[in-house]
C-alpha cells in the first residue's frame, strides 16, 4: 500500500542567483515546484513511500521533471504525451520572499489529464490522497479529473487531504468557492491558509471558529489553518484544538515552505500521531525547507527530528 499519492502538476522553475534579476542574469538554476509534487518529496523524506501523478511531455523537460523528484524519492506515476508542453518559470528568489515570478504554463499538457490517463489503482490502495487547489483551477478537465480522483479515493477508504491554494488558483474568490464547493465535500482533512479563508469565505475573525465553520461546511474530519509567514498553525480535530508556532531557522528559500509544513503534518497523521504531533512534524519540515534552495525540501528525517527536538 502507498502511504500518499498525489496528483497534479509540476514545473521546471528557472531561477537567477539570489540578487541578480531575470533580464541581466546569464546563468539559471533549474529546480522542479509544484504543490502536490513538493508536498510528495516531503512525505519521502520523512520516509513515506509517496507518489505523483501526472501528464507530461515525452521530452527532456518531461524528463528533467521526473528525475528530479525520483531523486527525492518519490514513485511517479507519468502518462507521457508524445506532443505537447511542460510548464515552465522564472523565478527571482530572495530570503524573504519570491521576488517576480514569470510563468509560462499556457496549454501545458497536464491540463488534458483525465482520469484514464492515471493508474487509479495506486489511488484506491493508498492510505492518503493528496491534491491542492491550484490543479483543478488550470482547467475544465483538471477540474473533472480532480472530482473523479477524490471520488476514486473516497469509495476505497483513502483518506483525502485538500490544500485550498487559492492564490495558486489565479480565481477571483467567487469562482474560488465554486470550486471548492464542488470538491471539498469530499475531503477529509482540510488545509486552508488564514488569508485564503478571509477572501473566499468571508471568515475575518478569530481563527478556531473559522476552522470550526469549514469544518461544518463541508464536514471535514480534520481542518488545519495555516497563517502568512511564520505564524502559528491551528489545527482542529473532534474537540481538540492546537496552535503549534513555527521553528526559527535560516531562511535561505521560503518557496515551498508551505507545502513542506503540508507533507510533514501528513507524515504525522501517518504514523499515528494526534493533531498536535501532525503539526508539529510539519513545522520542523517547513523549518528544514526555508534553509535549502529550490522549491522541495532536501535532507532526512534526522535532519526534521533535531530542529523538533531542538
Amino acid at each position: 500500500m502507498t502511504d500518499l499519492v498525489t496528483a497534479g502538476e509540476a514545473a521546471l522553475r528557472f531561477s537567477p542567483p539570489q540578487g541578480e534579476r531575470i533580464e541581466t542574469a546569464s546563468d539559471f538554476a533549474a529546480h522542479v515546484g509544484g504543490p502536490e509534487s513538493n508536498v510528495a518529496v516531503a512525505a519521502a523524506t520523512l520516509g513515506l513511500d509517496a507518489a505523483w501523478l501526472s501528464k507530461l511531455p515525452d521530452s527532456a523537460l518531461g524528463r528533467r521533471i521526473v528525475g528530479d523528484l525520483r531523486r527525492g524519492g518519490v514513485r511517479t506515476g507519468v502518462v507521457w504525451a508524445e506532443t505537447g508542453r511542460a510548464s515552465t518559470a522564472f523565478v527571482e528568489r530572495s530570503g524573504r520572499g519570491n521576488g517576480t515570478v514569470v510563468a509560462d504554463r499556457d496549454d501545458a499538457v497536464v491540463t488534458t489529464m483525465t482520469p484514464d490517463d492515471l493508474p487509479l489503482g495506486v489511488v484506491r490502495e493508498a492510505e492518503t490522497l493528496f491534491v491542492s487547489g491550484a490543479t483543478p483551477a488550470r482547467s475544465e478537465t483538471l477540474l473533472e479529473t480532480t472530482a473523479a480522483l477524490l471520488e476514486v479515493a473516497t469509495e476505497a477508504g483513502t483518506t483525502c487531504a485538500f490544500d485550498t491554494r487559492f492564490e495558486a488558483t489565479g480565481l477571483d474568490p467567487d469562482t474560488a468557492r465554486e470550486l471548492y464547493d464542488r470538491l471539498l465535500d469530499a475531503v477529509d482533512v482540510l488545509f486552508v491558509d488564514e488569508a485564503d479563508a478571509e477572501a473566499v469565505f468571508d471568515l475575518d475573525g478569530e481563527v478556531v471558529p473559522a476552522a470550526h465553520s469549514l469544518r461544518t461546511r463541508y464536514d471535514c474530519q480534520a481542518v488545519v489553518v495555516t497563517r502568512e509567514g511564520r505564524g502559528p498553525a491551528i489545527g482542529l480535530q473532534g474537540e481538540e484544538i492546537y496552535e503549534v508556532p513555527a521553528f526559527e531557522t535560516e531562511t535561505r528559500d521560503p518557496s515551498g515552505t508551505h507545502d513542506a509544513f503540508v507533507g510533514g503534518v501528513l507524515s504525522g497523521r501517518h504514523r499515528g500521531g494526534g493533531m498536535k504531533e501532525a503539526l508539529t512534524e510539519g513545522a520542523a519540515t517547513a523549518a528544514l525547507k526555508r534553509t535549502v534552495v529550490g522549491d522541495v525540501v532536501v535532507g532526512s528525517r534526522a535532519d526534521v527530528e533535531a530542529i523538533r527536538d531542538g
